[in-house]
């Protein structure tokens, strides 16, 4: 998972991406994300709830909640990313609720256009994405209370993302977090429904499998900077979550991309 910083704390953020066949692992940031999917199928995770979406639905992400991407089969899809100033008024009221998303019918795909135009000032900007808050509030199917203890999950993966590379333990980060070992063990838990360890191992792994896809790094550089202890203890790990080895995960992916 991954705590996405410069989309956490720019003001005026506004970010447009167009997929097909999405994919992305869990993260997390301060902003608020919506998807559409335009053609097939795509599984929108927010936590451990799971939302399929198909053409013709969309998936507003309030922030600081973890969610991921998976295209089961084929996926066109759309999504923005926006921080709150954008929708002061909405955010303000929705602030105290407690709400994680909202699923909502959505036929106006055409009106996101306008987050891709450059020249659009503010005011349109707004005007669509207003739009979009309006939807979530009158059509939603339902708003879903994140786990107790959400607000802290930031400062956990954050915590991990600044030091899974190098060896840390439950009880250092309770420590530097000025939590009790007891508490926070039972709240990982509860929040990420693994313990710590197993968690940490599978961020590793996670980080991992980006740089297996994105670059031509060699596995003992991929090991080491991901924090596993040794390389024997990457593979095992790697395809303990993956069901693969590293490298055939590799060759795997990269087929996928000639194809």
């Amino acid at each position: 998972m991954f705590f996405e910083t410069e989309r956490s704390f720019e003001k005026n953020y506004l970010y447009t991406q167009s997929d097909e066949n999405l994919d992305f692992v869990g993260h997390v940031h301060n902003s608020y994300e919506f998807v559409t999917v335009l053609e097939g199928e795509l599984e929108c995770s927010v936590y451990k709830d799971v939302y399929t979406l198909r053409p013709g639905w969309g998936l507003l992400i309030f922030p600081n909640h973890v969610h991921s991407f998976k295209t089961p089969a084929f996926s066109r899809s759309f999504l923005t990313i926006f921080s709150a100033d954008f929708i002061a008024d909405f955010h303000a009221d929705m602030k105290s609720g407690g709400y994680s998303c909202a699923a909502f019918e959505f036929h106006d795909a055409e009106k996101l256009a306008v987050l891709q135009d450059k020249s659009a000032n503010r005011y349109l900007l707004q005007s669509v994405l207003y739009g979009l808050c309006g939807l979530a509030c009158t059509n939603m199917i339902q708003f879903y209370e994140p786990p107790q203890g959400s607000d802290i999950s930031v400062k956990l993966l954050y915590y991990i993302q600044q030091n899974y590379d190098k060896p840390i333990s439950l009880k250092k980060m309770a420590q530097d977090m000025g939590y009790s070992y007891t508490y926070l063990s039972n709240l990982f838990n509860r929040i990420f429904g693994y313990g710590f360890s197993r968690f940490v191992n599978r961020f590793r792994s996670e980080n991992a499998a980006e740089l297996l896809r994105l670059t031509d790094l060699g596995m003992v550089q991929i090991s080491n900077r991901c924090g596993f202890e040794s390389i024997r203890s990457f593979n095992e790990q790697f395809k303990s979550d993956y069901g693969v080895s590293p490298t055939d995960y590799r060759a795997e992916q990269r087929l996928k991309m000639r194809n």
